[in-house]
């Protein structure tokens, strides 16, 4: 069979409406060191116990109004995790975890409370995306048992290695009985648009939700690229950064696989440049609901259009 029956093959545009809204939800704040979100040369655990510097964090997911459904790019942080000293099972987890983290969470900041506040009911959200399994991305999916979780195979498959707790995934906290996991796997694809990435995914079949591979923050990390008439396009890259700007000067965390990440920097960069109004949005940027009212705004881009 010929490559280009083989592959797919993606339409440039979606070719009418069907995503509607696009909203970042607010799910806590917490500090974090500045060298974790800054970089560093020196290695993580010098930092974390002799850094005296903490920067601000937001904890933030989004939703996305589809035609199809209602769906969440990640679930937030379960609040429970400050209040049940065995929500961490590992004793150096549970030692380690102030030294990184500082937060500042209620109650009110679960997937639930925080979807009741956005006026949406938390069993309406038909499917999730997980940018990562990290504890502060599936903390809510207890909550919307109901929906689809997709998950790339690379990062489920972390979950069968030896000591995944060591790098923040919890396992007991994501096999739940009632998680409707659906693991995912990137196809080739012939469309120039995505030609650096090792495949893609489309959510729903119409272009307009796309998942790409994006590793480094974890090995099976992956992105999603929202295209909508009248938007610019839109690219949530999770945790593969922690500020937009920072991927943009070549600016890697203090955490990751330096390498697989200055790869993934550059493939991002490269699909910018390919799409020169690409909004870059990071799941704990303060800068992400601008950068998504900016991408969305249908008045701004009837002006352009008019001024074109």
């Amino acid at each position: 069979m010929a490559r280009s029956q083989m592959n797919l093959r993606v339409s440039p545009q979606p070719p009418d409406h069907p995503v509607t809204a696009l909203k970042v939800l607010h799910c806590g704040r917490a500090e974090q060191h500045k060298e974790h979100r800054y970089g560093s040369r020196f290695p993580p655990l010098v930092w974390v116990f002799f850094g005296r510097s903490w920067v601000p964090l937001p904890l933030q997911c989004f939703l996305i109004e589809h035609r199809d459904g209602l769906v969440l790019f990640d679930t937030g942080i379960d609040t429970a995790i400050l209040s049940d000293k065995s929500y961490i099972k590992q004793p150096i987890g549970r030692f380690l975890l102030p030294w990184i983290f500082r937060w500042e969470l209620t109650e009110h900041d679960r997937i639930d409370h925080v979807l009741a506040d956005a006026g949406v009911d938390a069993s309406s959200i038909k499917t999730v995306v997980i940018s990562h399994l990290h504890f502060d991305h599936v903390g809510g999916i207890s909550q919307i048992p109901q929906a689809d979780l997709l998950v790339s195979d690379r990062e489920w498959a972390i979950l069968s290695e030896p000591h995944p707790e060591r790098e923040w995934i919890l396992k007991e906290h994501i096999e739940l009985p009632s998680a409707k996991w659906q693991q995912i796997s990137f196809k080739p694809t012939d469309d120039p648009l995505f030609e650096d990435f090792e495949g893609i995914h489309d959510v729903v079949g119409d272009g307009s939700m796309m998942l790409l591979p994006t590793p480094g923050h974890t090995p099976g990390s992956m992105s999603m690229l929202i295209r909508q008439d009248g938007w610019d396009p839109i690219l949530l890259v999770g945790d593969l950064t922690y500020q937009a700007d920072l991927l943009e000067k070549n600016i890697l965390p203090g955490t990751g696989d330096k390498k697989t990440l200055l790869e993934s920097f550059a493939k991002v960069r490269h699909l910018k440049e390919k799409l020169p109004n690409l909004a870059i949005v990071a799941s704990h940027d303060f800068a992400a609901e601008e950068a998504i009212l900016q991408a969305t705004d249908s008045e701004r881009h009837d002006q352009v259009r008019i001024l074109q």
